[in-house]
């Protein structure tokens, strides 16, 4: 098999594993009825969440055969969508419901709802450190710690949200995308450890 047809197989496979969890979620029966607001909101979310399955893995390089060599280029640009995708899911439900979105952002709402915030907040965080990184002088050893860290909060936050929620991603969908996730967070973790351990 040449290197040509094992891109195109391989970015086929992974638009399916990101894609795939929003298709099914779009046509869960629970959907039925729903505002265009609340379905649009978490569509937002579940895409957000599947788009960190490539998000974390682009550092590694372990992508290139798939997305050639502009990862960390690519990386940023998932960043910014990631993030506007959950300002949309946040957004599309406190349009839908108000109070319920107002009680999540003070924390005063149940566990997945406070996660699902905690969430956002360490991307957020995440984001801004990774634009102001050369204003606030950090050495990139100390950044890429922190970077890390706030990656792993985020997945952890997102994936225990999203379990935690009886609604469109049960089943088949909500095993696939967790599952994924954590295991790409878990494998960028491993080889960044040992290219940190070996230097």
């Amino acid at each position: 098999m040449n290197k040509s047809l094992q891109r195109r197989l391989g970015q086929i496979v992974l638009s399916t594993l990101v894609l795939l969890p929003t298709l099914l979620a779009a046509s869960s029966p629970l959907q039925v009825g729903r505002a265009p607001l609340w379905v649009l909101g978490t569509l937002a979310g579940v895409l957000s969440l599947s788009l960190l399955v490539v998000q974390v893995l682009l550092p590694t390089k372990w992508l290139n055969m798939f997305v050639g060599q502009q990862n960390l280029g690519w990386h940023r640009i998932l960043g910014i969508s990631v993030t506007g995708l959950v300002i949309a899911h946040i957004v599309g439900l406190y349009l839908y419901s108000p109070d319920d979105i107002g009680d999540a952002l003070i924390l005063a709402a149940p566990t997945y709802s406070r996660l699902g915030v905690l969430s956002f907040w360490c991307l957020l965080l995440s984001m801004i450190l990774a634009f102001a990184r050369h204003k606030l002088q950090l050495v990139y050893s100390d950044w890429q710690i922190l970077h890390s860290v706030l990656a792993v909060a985020i997945v952890g936050t997102a994936v225990a949200h999203a379990m935690l929620l009886q609604g469109t991603l049960d089943g088949f969908a909500e095993g696939l995308l967790c599952g994924s996730v954590m295991v790409a967070v878990s494998a960028a973790i491993v080889r960044w450890y040992m290219a940190f351990s070996h230097r």
